[in-house]
């Protein structure tokens, strides 16, 4: 079937639809500045939406969609399937709302116990219904919720004229019982979708709905008037005019034609429709000639209207539209193209879509200024000094150090207080909100960090001191305090809420934790929950959890949403502050491993110097010159090769300077991370000395990584177990442990009929050795993480060797011992693991000049495979990948 008949498809599908629904088919052909070739697309669209009553008609469409057979062609496929996405069924102004299932009724009782009974929900005609969507966990809905208690209350009248309707999306009951009970909210009916937030909830479906609270207002006729953000209408006004109402409104059918006076289309004649297709014929080649960096689009399109009859109406031959979005640097470009070829096409036939030239730069200044001047306004001094970042790293497989410099702004206050930081955004919201568009994503970065910016000089985090945070009570207390940090003793505290799993899970598992340390930590450690929710909602829970109560002191806030919270730059919880015995914030957020954090802090005799407070160096822009040139020169480079033939060595060097004025600069940081063996040390530092001269080594904050190397001993004399000869044998075993020798027979002895470390005769980590050796260099700079930790099966443990590995050579698992390549992937330890082999493999391997052997080593030939490769055995499983 040929593409054509895609309309013959079409008019099956239209005698379904309602007949106040019409089909668009759309043509749209474009010429792009980054294509080759001119595109055709065509697509079908509705010009509006199912109702939410004809969900069944959409699902019966579907199925046809779903049934058309093989001679229908894909591309025509498609297109009825992009048909049936565009009729997804929705509720709109107008529809009447459908019975909603999948939700249980919570009953109140006086004495504020509760039942819940499964049920549905259908309005009644000559009532007036407002259902708000809210849950217990969203802030935003919180004040609705309080708004619509208050409206109940001051209109008695309203009693069998119009109800409230709350309907939560919480994953429990109990949430909701808890937060109604504590704030009264027991003049609105109540209600809980069974699911929590269920996308295949009817209700939730066709309201299509993307984020709460979200209200709707039915009409005495069970039509919808309203529905959206409850903060965006006048809602008691708008109960009161459809209580008051006699007869319903024809609101929807002016409203659809109204739009459809405004959506008029272009219609040019055929013959000028051809006319300006061959313009974008021959403007294509221009526009790949020109090679644009930035987007340029010519576009026509023709629109055909299909309606329920089957009969086909012409509503659009487009004149031919230009739209271009390009960078300053390009000016030029489109400009002449305007001039030599647009300009040249009549006036009636073409119209520019869009025109943009963008400035970031300019964009940048501007948006700097915007926030100065408004925050000045406000008696605070905001100012953006430029950092310099300069970046240089080894290429390890070009030996070869490369890099250069970035710049950013730094954002640096006086006078700025959390109030007026707080108000100062609010204000500067519809500001920021015209960028939030894709096309504006730099735009949009920059705001970002100057938020971000802001923050960070009213907000606490990592290296400020801790500040006392007010206005909590102790559980079981009814008296507000402050939380204060005791000299000498380390403070934990953590912001939680008892609907966050993640947090629950966090309280077990530090009541435990304190319980393994308490004779260890004692008074050293204080831990502290800091609830977001208030003490009346979290009852149940403090109720449920004494234990934790014995360890953990909990405390709840005078009222949601307090200052300290933005203070400490709270946006997700579990979220933990930790601060050391001298009052310094260490750790903020999250907390990966808390003993060793908490064990680390007790231990420290001195406050710990932070990056931040290390004395900046001023030197001239010219140190970072010298550097660059030394690192980057062929000297280094060569110098590099020679020490480093494995390619192991991994070197960064980031340095942040900041200009202070004319030619200094103010050297923040100066990081350094490298991983080197200790056969290299002495030639990196021979490298280091000459960058100490610059910029002195005590400006400098290293991260070093220093591998051991062994060297390993061949042939050995004897065999440690059975005193045997071995210096002929070319095959043997090597324990670096024990520095002693063990032929195949000893090393290789199974005993089945034992279990254990008990099968094998030699029971150390072993290495094998697998001879003859044409390449004796496999014997040096073995990395020692690859030779493992001599472990053994200790009493209890279970005798497992089944590996967590993915076998090299025939990808399976391992049973068995395992075999690890010494000289494969040399240097530290990547997230690729090791390369290593199943028993079977390792048996193909020993025979070195099998075709087998020398296809599994030429799988990982680039890794540094080889036929002489050494191996460490794993006999047993004892833990994750490198735990051996």
């Amino acid at each position: 079937m040929s593409i054509k008949d895609d309309t013959k498809i079409l008019q099956q599908f239209l005698k379904e639809l309602p007949h106040d629904i019409a089909v668009k088919h759309i043509k749209t052909v474009k010429a792009i500045g980054k294509a080759e070739n001119i595109q055709s697309t065509r697509v079908f669209r509705s010009t509006k939406q199912l109702s939410a009553v004809n969900a069944q008609l959409h699902n019966t469409l579907k199925q046809q969609s779903d049934s058309l057979g093989e001679e229908v062609i894909q591309d025509v496929k498609d297109e009825i399937n992009t048909l049936i996405q565009t009729l997804t069924p929705k509720y709109q102004l107008g529809d009447k709302l459908q019975l909603v299932d999948g939700i249980e009724k919570i009953i109140f009782a006086e004495d504020n116990t509760h039942t819940t009974e499964k049920t549905t929900f259908q309005v009644e005609d000559g009532i007036v219904y407002l259902i708000d969507i809210w849950a217990t966990w969203c802030g935003p809905c919180q004040n609705p919720m309080e708004h619509n208690q208050k409206m109940l209350e001051k209109n008695p009248d309203w009693q069998n004229k119009a109800k409230i309707i709350a309907i939560s999306v919480d994953d429990d009951s109990d949430s909701v019982k808890e937060r109604v009970n504590s704030k009264k909210w027991k003049s609105i009916e109540h209600y809980r979708f069974e699911k929590g937030w269920d996308d295949q909830n009817n209700l939730i479906k066709y309201l299509q709905l993307r984020g709460i609270p979200f209200v709707l207002l039915i009409n005495k006729w069970g039509k919808i008037v309203y529905m959206g953000h409850p903060s965006k209408a006048n809602l008691e006004e708008k109960i009161n005019k459809e209580i008051a109402a006699e007869k319903e409104e024809e609101q929807t059918q002016t409203q659809e034609k109204a739009a459809e006076n405004n959506n008029q289309q272009e219609l040019l004649t055929k013959e000028q429709f051809k006319q300006v297709k061959d313009k974008l014929k021959e403007l294509q080649p221009v526009l790949q000639d020109a090679k644009f960096e930035g987007i340029v689009q010519l576009q026509l399109q023709k629109e055909n209207q299909w309606s329920h009859d089957g009969s086909k109406e012409v509503k659009k031959r487009s004149k031919l539209e230009l739209s271009y979005d390009v960078n300053v640097a390009e000016e030029e470009k489109i400009t002449a193209f305007l001039q030599n070829h647009w300009n040249q096409i009549p006036e009636e036939l073409r119209v520019v879509k869009e025109s943009k030239i963008r400035d970031p730069q300019r964009q940048v200044k501007e948006i700097k200024a915007k926030f100065q001047s408004h925050f000045e306004s406000k008696g605070a001094t905001i100012s953006f000094p430029t950092t310099q970042i300069t970046n240089l790293s080894l290429s390890q497989d070009k030996q070869e150090i490369t890099g250069g410099d970035r710049h950013r702004f730094d954002i640096k206050c006086e006078n700025l207080t959390l109030d007026t930081y707080k108000t100062g955004l609010d204000e500067l919201r519809e500001f920021t909100e015209q960028f939030e568009d894709e096309e504006n994503e730099e735009i949009r970065e920059t705001i970002e960090m100057i938020i971000e910016g802001l923050k960070s000089n009213v907000t606490l985090g990592e290296g400020k001191q801790f500040v006392t945070i007010d206005n909590y009570k102790k559980w079981g207390s009814d008296e507000f305090t402050s939380i204060e940090h005791t000299q000498g003793q380390v403070l934990v505290l953590d912001y939680w809420a008892k609907w966050c799993g993640p947090c629950v899970r966090e309280i077990a598992n530090n009541t435990d934790l304190i319980k393994q340390n308490q004779d260890k930590w004692g008074k050293a450690v204080r831990f502290v929950s800091l609830s977001l929710v208030l003490a009346e909602e979290a009852k149940e829970f403090m109720d449920t959890h004494q234990e934790s109560q014995q360890y953990i002191e909990f405390y709840f806030p005078k009222e949601q949403r307090q200052k300290d919270a933005t203070l400490y730059g709270v946006q997700y919880i579990p979220h933990y502050i930790i601060v050391d015995k001298f009052g310094t914030i260490r750790k903020v957020a999250s907390v990966g491993n808390m003993k060793e954090v908490v064990n680390e802090l007790i231990n420290e005799e001195a406050p710990k110097k932070s990056l931040e407070q290390a004395q900046p160096v001023l030197l001239g822009q010219d140190a970072i010159t010298q550097i660059k040139a030394i690192l980057q020169s062929d000297e280094t480079t060569d110098f590099i090769k020679s020490i480093d033939q494995q390619k192991v060595i991994a070197f960064d060097l980031k340095i942040n300077s900041k200009q202070v004025g004319g030619d200094q600069y103010q050297f923040e940081t100066v990081q350094l991370s490298y991983f080197v063996r200790d056969t290299q040390v002495e030639g990196l530092q021979t490298l280091l000395a000459k960058l100490y001269q610059i910029i002195p080594e005590t400006s400098w904050k290293i991260d070093k990584t220093i591998s051991k190397t062994i060297t390993i001993k061949y042939p050995g004399a004897v065999c440690a177990v059975c005193q045997k000869d071995i210096s002929k044998d070319a095959q043997q075993y090597y324990c670096h442990f024990k520095d002693e020798h063990v032929c195949t027979e000893c090393a290789e002895f199974d005993d089945v009929t034992k279990t254990g470390m008990e099968r094998y005769k030699y029971q150390d980590a072993l290495i094998f050795i697998n001879g003859p050796l044409s390449d004796l260099s496999v014997l040096t700079n073995i990395d020692d993480h690859k030779i493992g930790k001599n472990l053994k099966l200790k009493e209890g443990d279970k005798a497992e060797q089944s590996h967590p590995m993915m076998c090299n050579g025939c990808g399976g698992g391992a049973k068995g011992p395992r075999y690890i390549s010494l000289n494969a992937r040399p240097g530290r330890y990547r997230g690729g693991g090791y390369i290593d082999y199943c028993c079977k493999c390792f048996a193909e391997l020993k025979n070195k000049d099998s075709e087998r052997a020398k296809e599994i080593v030429a799988k990982d030939v680039a890794d540094g495979m080889t036929i002489d490769s050494l191996f460490t055995r794993v006999l047993f499983n004892y833990g994750g990948y490198q735990a051996f």
